[in-house]
């Protein structure tokens, strides 16, 4: 189905409505892409304080199986 919401017959792949021109905003053969936006500082704090975060989430799963891992060992230890 087309955007003209008709469903055409034949195997053509012909496009109506296109004179050749590109499309608008595309840029001209040769022409340097726009350069990328620098990123806020604020976003680069952000990120940071994620990672450090995450970080600490990582500290306190490594100490609760340690500790799960002790209990078990003293547990098979002290029961026979």
């Amino acid at each position: 189905m087309g955007q003209d919401r008709e469903d055409r017959q034949g195997g053509g792949a012909g496009m109506t409505g296109h004179d050749g021109a590109a499309p608008p905003g595309t840029p001209a053969p040769g022409a340097q892409p726009p350069a990328a936006p620098a990123t806020p500082a604020s976003f680069e704090d952000e990120i940071d304080a994620a990672i450090s975060y995450e970080k600490g989430l990582t500290v306190k799963a490594l100490v609760a199986i340690a500790l799960v891992a002790v209990i078990l060992a003293l547990r098979v230890y002290f029961s026979g």
